[in-house]
């Protein structure tokens, strides 16, 4: 059954602990507000939403992975966007996970830039425009498809990685570490 959380607070924390969804992604516990799917009173997978940049995620328990359930939470955090009235949504991707690469592109996102931050760590950054705004964005952040804006980005990272990291919502312990050599070395237009 489709929940919508509308905030993310200690009791949500709370059931996406209980069901191990936090320990797989923890930057759900950090989102705004999210969609999940329950079964027996356990959420089986959650769709999220956060930062500045609205960036989506989505965790599904593997047991559930493969089953359509990515699909049907994605497509209803997008419907709930459009009511927030939000102009985009953003993601990143592993562009090696071809099952979230497949899922990500059949539903309308566009990938814009990739970014290889440090050694096994690549990210394909896409968004979702719904309106004259998002879309004037959308072809704004394509100057990240250059090296020079890939420098620039990289820059920033190095510069501001604390409080780049809140603005896409991005909490995992692993969060990487941007090496700017390595970006401007690893530099892949798309």
């Amino acid at each position: 059954m489709l929940k919508k959380i509308s905030s993310i607070d200690d009791n949500a924390i709370s059931e996406f602990r209980k069901s191990g969804i936090s320990e797989l992604m923890k930057s759900v516990e950090s989102s705004d507000w999210a969609i999940a799917e329950e079964l027996n009173d356990k959420i089986v997978g959650v769709a999220f939403m956060g930062g500045l940049f609205h960036v989506s995620g989505i965790q599904l328990l593997k047991e559930f992975q493969g089953k359509g359930l990515g699909k049907k939470l994605q497509n209803e955090l997008i419907v709930e966007s459009k009511k927030h009235n939000y102009s985009f949504i953003t993601m990143f991707n592993d562009p090696r996970n071809e099952a979230s690469e497949n899922l990500h592109n059949s539903l309308g996102y566009k990938k814009l830039f990739r970014i290889n931050y440090a050694p096994d760590v690549k990210q394909d950054f896409k968004i979702i425009s719904f309106n004259t705004k998002g879309k004037i964005l959308s072809n704004f952040l394509k100057i990240f498809n250059t090296k020079g804006g890939m420098f620039l980005l990289g820059l920033m990272l190095k510069s501001f990685f604390p409080i780049f990291i809140k603005f896409v919502n991005h909490t995992e312990d692993d969060r990487p570490n941007p090496n700017l050599k390595w970006i401007l070395n690893n530099f892949e237009k798309i």
